[in-house]
């Protein structure tokens, strides 16, 4: 590197300021590590008692892949866990805002529908609250870390037999300089990169197993039919979801159709699905879907309530993370002190942390003696200028998944009001359509009334 030094008497304040500067340059080569452990999930109803590569945003940003010839399938991708420690010591040493990142947790799981939608393979993508629900693919994911400049998340796939495509992946993404100034107005966020590089992976799995049910599909027409025709893994895995709901609403009736082994379903036998009983299953299961859309609506007003706030975070965090993270990793080189905190001064400064009144670029000072993520959370949540978001941040994410409003439901000419959580809402849900399938009642007669036919 070559650098040029004027002739004058601040020549050694330059070569100083210069010389930081090629470390700042030499500690952003050093790469972190990680590991996670894979844990085991249920998914679909239950009976009752190295750093990804760069990927150019704006270039892909209206793709839309061309649809495979697979079964129309569902993918749900439930509320990502937060990664939250239960001790609150914990929380601080790792610099977690439980009431930002419960937050982030729903609009990640947005902003990864948004990503798969583009891929084009759905016929249908739900963000739910569990695994608990009705799909055929379940994308589960947990965030290891987040701190404004840098996310992990963890997921896993599973199909509704249980299989489980792939578990415990774990992609992580760093914001480059400038970012945000270089889309300030846009919709984008910094991290769609990562959610991409989530959303082509579940694509990649698809694919194969496309490739695969198209082979199947051929060989199947170039057999005598009287053979019979041989599921391909999309199909059974359709199949599957659908005995799995029926033997939800009906354990006597359909309780045998599938078995559990080794953790997965296995199809003992198809029932007639030409019959009233089956009509019924799914009539009921069209009015579950219905409660679905209450529930994504639900989430999706929260991301849009939510979203000025933690567009704000993500902004006035990113220098601070920075500076912290580059003050850590010359600290590992130099392990001087003072070294430390001159490298974080020059690396807040650099990103432009001072501009506009923003006091982030005299925090190298303070690295010493906070160098961990809580310096992050406290200069944000300590700014005068913030204390409206701050507010906005700790009421909506404080109040996450406990403040659906009661769901009124017309079933048959009677209200019946549905109340608590989404989980304990959905719950009674659930009971509901149970009830209603044993009595043999008309799944028609279900209407969720909106606010207007609430009220009247």
């Amino acid at each position: 590197m070559t650098i040029w030094i004027s002739r004058n008497a601040a020549s050694n304040k330059c070569m100083s300021r210069f010389a930081i500067t090629s470390m700042v340059c030499l500690a952003t080569l050093i790469a972190l590590t990680g590991s996670v452990v894979a844990q085991g999930v249920k998914v679909g109803p239950q009976p009752v008692p190295q750093q990804p590569a760069n990927v150019d945003v704006t270039e892909t940003k209206g793709f839309l892949k061309t649809r495979m010839n697979i079964p129309s399938l569902r993918l749900a991708i439930p509320v990502l866990d937060p990664g939250i420690p239960a001790s609150s010591k914990e929380q601080h040493d790792k610099g977690i805002w439980p009431e930002l990142r419960r937050s982030e947790s729903v609009w990640a799981a947005f902003k990864l529908k948004e990503w798969m939608h583009r891929y084009n393979q759905f016929d249908e993508i739900i963000v739910c609250a569990d695994s608990s629900v009705s799909a055929d693919l379940y994308l589960i994911g947990k965030i290891l870390k987040s701190d404004g400049e840098t996310m992990s998340i963890e997921y896993s796939v599973i199909d509704a037999t249980g299989s489980v495509w792939f578990a415990d992946e774990t992609d992580t993404y760093r914001v480059e300089i400038g970012w945000h100034q270089r889309n300030e107005g846009s919709d984008k966020d910094p991290f769609d990169p990562l959610y991409n590089k989530i959303a082509e992976t579940v694509y990649e799995a698809l694919k194969d197993r496309g490739k695969a049910h198209v082979k199947n599909l051929e060989k199947s027409s170039r057999n005598n039919q009287n053979q019979g025709h041989s599921l391909s893994d999309l199909e059974r895995i359709e199949l599957t979801r659908d005995l799995a709901f029926a033997r939800f609403l009906s354990p006597e009736e359909f309780g045998d159709s599938i078995v559990a082994s080794n953790g997965r379903y296995q199809i003992q036998y198809i029932p007639s699905r030409g019959g009233p009983d089956w009509t019924r299953i799914e009539s009921i299961q069209t009015r579950e879907d219905a409660f679905l859309e209450v529930v994504e609506k639900y989430y999706s007003q929260f991301v849009e309530d939510i979203g000025d706030e933690y567009h704000q975070w993500q902004l006035d965090s990113f220098p601070i993370a920075r500076e912290i993270r580059i003050a850590k990793r010359n600290r590992a080189i130099q392990g001087v002190a003072g070294t430390v905190l001159l490298v974080a001064s020059v690396a807040a400064a650099a990103d432009g942390a001072a501009d506009d009144g923003d006091s982030s670029a005299e925090l190298g000072t303070k690295v010493g003696a906070a160098i961990g993520g809580s310096l992050i959370v406290s200069s944000f949540m300590q700014n005068a200028r913030r204390k409206a978001a701050v507010d906005e941040i700790n009421e909506l994410g404080g109040s996450l998944h406990n403040s659906l409003k009661p769901t009124r439901v017309d079933l048959n000419g009677k209200v019946v009001t549905l109340s608590g959580t989404v989980h304990d809402q959905f719950t009674q849900w659930r009971a509901m359509l149970t009830e209603m399938y044993e009595n043999s009642s008309d799944a028609d007669a279900i209407t969720i009334l909106d606010d207007e036919a609430a009220s009247e």
